[in-house]
């Protein structure tokens, strides 16, 4: 039974051209029935016609609905032409590198030169040091060595001041007089001698005078023929003040002196390098507690109390070892 269909309000120009065709072409003797199927046909057939398949080998039925792009045609004389361009610049480039690496090698050389000059210098300079360590320490050497000698002399030359001064007293702050003799000091030592119950005679005295120092008194230096008449003087002295108040010891009424009475001190005579370790010694001694610091034969002495031995000071050194030893 064939199919009846009822045709599109609107048919496609192809179509109805193909309808026309197809009843132009129609023989006079066809119905409109069997027209109607002849165009269905022809539409069926065209359809049939449009349809695609992948196996299929023409693909020019593809074409129909696809839009075509144009592309860029690459022409090769284009490339051709820029060619000389890019040799061009490669080759500056080339000599551009080839240049800063000629400056680089030359700076690396001066580097090198300079090197090897510093190198030389150092070493030249490290020899300099070795032999200048050495000297150093030749002249350190010698510097312990001499100054060894410099304190052995040093030591000899305060014995022989000492052996110079073991015979002499000085007597301290008794006023000088117009026009004073040695005749005048001579007799001033015999009365102080029958005030501490000495006899001294103008034989015991070989020499007898004044020191400027730094007081107005200027102490009155008393150098005895023997040691003995020394040590005797110096002991009666103390003994003298031992057994007296402080007002009543040895003073300028002693010796019949006018004026006010003024204590007479009287020690041994020491040398200028004794006196200053004498004069550190008495602060030391006062600082710390010593209970007595006196000179005896030029040779100092401190001690803590009656009952601990005396400890013998001969330079700053001692009082320095004293002090760390406390």
């Amino acid at each position: 039974m064939p199919l009846r269909r009822t045709p599109p309000p609107v048919s496609s120009p192809r179509n109805a051209s193909t309808s026309q065709a197809t009843e132009e072409m129609a023989p006079p003797n066809i119905t409109n029935a069997e027209m109607t199927l002849i165009h269905q046909s022809s539409e069926v057939k065209i359809a049939s016609e449009m349809i695609h398949y992948d196996s299929e080998p023409d693909l020019q039925l593809l074409k129909m609905n696809i839009t075509d792009r144009k592309k860029r045609k690459f022409e090769g004389d284009d490339i051709n032409s820029f060619m000389p361009t890019i040799k061009k610049m490669f080759e500056s480039l080339s000599i551009e590198q080839n240049k800063r690496f000629q400056d680089l090698l030359g700076s690396v050389n001066s580097l090198r030169e300079r090197n090897a000059e510093l190198t030389k210098s150092v070493e030249a300079m490290s020899l300099k040091y070795d032999e200048f360590l050495s000297r150093i320490k030749s002249l350190e050497e010698a510097r312990k060595e001499d100054k060894k000698q410099i304190i052995s002399l040093e030591q000899k030359i305060e014995n022989l001041e000492r052996k110079t001064r073991s015979s002499s007293i000085e007597i301290r702050n008794i006023p000088k007089t117009n026009k004073e003799t040695k005749t005048d000091l001579c007799q001033l030592i015999q009365v102080m001698g029958k005030s501490v119950s000495i006899d001294i005679k103008d034989s015991d005295i070989r020499d007898i005078y004044r020191i400027t120092a730094k007081d107005s008194s200027n102490p009155i230096i008393t150098e005895f023929t023997t040691v003995i008449m020394k040590e005797k003087v110096l002991s009666a002295v103390k003994n003298f003040n031992k057994c007296r108040q402080k007002g009543d010891k040895l003073n300028t009424g002693h010796l019949s002196i006018q004026g006010p009475n003024k204590p007479v001190f009287i020690a041994e005579t020491l040398t200028q390098k004794s006196q200053r370790i004498f004069f550190l010694a008495r602060a030391f001694a006062k600082e710390h507690g010593f209970a007595f610091c006196w000179t005896s034969r030029g040779a100092i002495y401190v001690r803590k109390s009656e009952n601990l031995p005396q400890i013998r000071i001969q330079d700053e050194e001692d009082l320095e070892k004293l002090r760390n030893s406390i």
